[in-house]
């Protein structure tokens, strides 16, 4: 009696564990943002569009170094170093120079996010003028658990990639119409 008890008490344990872990899983969280820049979007493009070249435009970035493949290769490499000290490494998966577009994800480092995947877009506004989209998909990192740990949760990964991109677009149309 008391061994079929403990069996069942295990049983019971184990379907509560595997059905809390079933729905354990962080939503996806999406984000987008875009600028008009007073460019015209070919140059724009060589500039947003440089995958080694990151550094020139965005403030978080300190230095960007291509560790495999060529600067606008699909399948390249870049390791980024940010100025908070962290690093990662984020790979291209697809480089569309004709529709002005690229995609990527990260592959390792101190990475914020988990499933992550980005694009940016440089779209001819007339006149002279560009509108650049960058787009977001992730969840946290922590995305198997309901308490992430602090620093993990969705509202601090997508507060970090939401200002990376703001400031990043607002000081990309800083560089391009003030020709720094």
């Amino acid at each position: 009696m008391m061994r079929s008890m403990l069996r069942m008490l295990i049983v019971l344990t184990a379907s509560v564990v595997y059905t809390g872990l079933a729905h354990a899983e962080a939503t996806e969280q999406t984000l987008m943002h875009s600028i008009r820049i007073n460019a015209p979007p070919d140059l724009v493009w060589a500039m947003a569009g440089d995958f080694g070249g990151i550094q020139r435009w965005s403030p978080g970035v300190e230095s960007s170094r291509l560790v495999l493949h060529d600067r606008n290769e699909t399948g390249a490499i870049r390791l980024l170093r940010r100025r908070n000290g962290t690093q990662v490494t984020e790979k291209l998966l697809d480089y569309d120079p004709g529709n002005r577009r690229m995609a990527y994800t990260y592959v390792d480092g101190a990475v914020a996010a988990s499933d992550y995947w980005s694009e940016l877009k440089v779209l001819d506004a007339g006149n002279g003028t560009s509108i650049v989209e960058w787009r977001g998909r992730f969840k946290r990192l922590a995305y198997w658990t309901d308490t992430p740990p602090q620093g993990q949760d969705d509202k601090t990964v997508f507060t970090f990639l939401d200002n990376a991109y703001r400031y990043s677009l607002a000081n990309l149309k800083k560089v391009l119409e003030e020709g720094r």
